[in-house]
């Protein structure tokens, strides 16, 4: 009777640990999106161009013979540069003209095609894989993890929670949830919006590097594999709530799970579909997300 229920009980398991590794990175990319939208309201999809170059930046310093130790932070700077650019030669200018937020998707959008033409230009379109050799395994409750799981599960827990953190309980998270909450009065008060800016698009870099690296090393990557996680990312925004830090990261891993029940009891298939439905109800039934609440007109104005 015991043997039965425990076997019942496996996959349950292991569907639940894969729904919540796949939404850890769902989460990290969906945190760096909003951790731009909020403060600065730029629809960033050109986080998908930084998501895509990561991977090649730390195969490009492997083969130049730096090894991982080193291969691994100077592609998170890289990255995190090319979002401080973003934002520099970009974004803040646009800005300071008074762009709209149709102008700021559109110039996002190009800066998201320049940097995939690029990857394609000096690496191929092919997909290519940081993980050489077989994998090693860990038995977890009668489930099966690689490694390469858990450490993506390990890596995701702990910038998730460091971030949340951050944001609640250190100067810069308040500052940061201030320019979100109201920018003009947070200019009144005496602080720099551009820098501010700045440090959010600098976090959004390094979340979108960090979670490209982990799903790079676990699944392979290619030149095209950015914008799909951002558009994943987008719709655990709309989830987890648009006006919060948190709600993102709790909608990606409620994404994570149900596109780890798709697979396992339909086909990977049907993941988009279920996933472009999960959005139409949340759009028609709760359109502020789990954690959103309504504003008036005037306050979302």
């Amino acid at each position: 009777m015991q043997k039965d229920a425990t076997s019942k009980l496996t996959p349950f398991v292991q569907i639940l640990l894969n729904g919540l590794i796949s939404g850890s990175a769902i989460a990290l990319v969906a945190v760096a999106f909003q951790m731009v939208y909020l403060p600065t309201r730029v629809f960033f999809i050109g986080l998908a161009g930084i998501y895509s170059l990561t991977p090649y930046l730390l195969l490009f310093a492997a083969k130049a013979g730096a090894p991982l130790a080193v291969g691994i932070p100077l592609a998170l700077a890289a990255s995190v540069f090319v979002a401080l650019a973003c934002e520099w030669l970009n974004h803040a200018r646009l800005a300071r003209k008074g762009a709209s937020d149709g102008a700021h998707l559109i110039s996002s959008l190009g800066i998201y095609i320049v940097l995939v033409q690029l990857i394609a230009i000096f690496w191929g379109n092919d997909t290519k894989s940081l993980h050489i050799g077989l994998d090693s395994t860990v038995h977890f409750s009668g489930s099966v993890l690689t490694g390469s799981q858990l450490l993506m599960a390990c890596v995701a827990a702990a910038l998730l929670l460091g971030v949340l953190a951050i944001l609640r309980a250190s100067s810069i998270g308040l500052r940061l949830r201030a320019l979100a909450d109201n920018p003009t009065q947070f200019a009144l008060f005496g602080f720099d919006v551009d820098a501010h800016r700045l440090i959010a698009f600098a976090f959004a870099g390094a979340f979108a590097a960090a979670s490209s690296l982990l799903t790079a090393y676990d699944l392979g990557f290619d030149p095209y594999t950015g914008l799909h996680a951002v558009l994943l990312a987008v719709v655990a925004v709309i989830i987890g709530g648009r006006h919060s830090f948190a709600g993102p990261a709790i909608g990606g891993l409620l994404l994570g799970l149900v596109r780890a029940q798709v697979v396992w009891h339909l086909s990977a298939r049907w993941q988009e579909a279920v996933t472009s439905g999960v959005l139409a109800l949340f759009l028609l039934l709760r359109p502020h997300g789990l954690f959103g609440k309504k504003t008036r007109i005037e306050a979302t104005a």
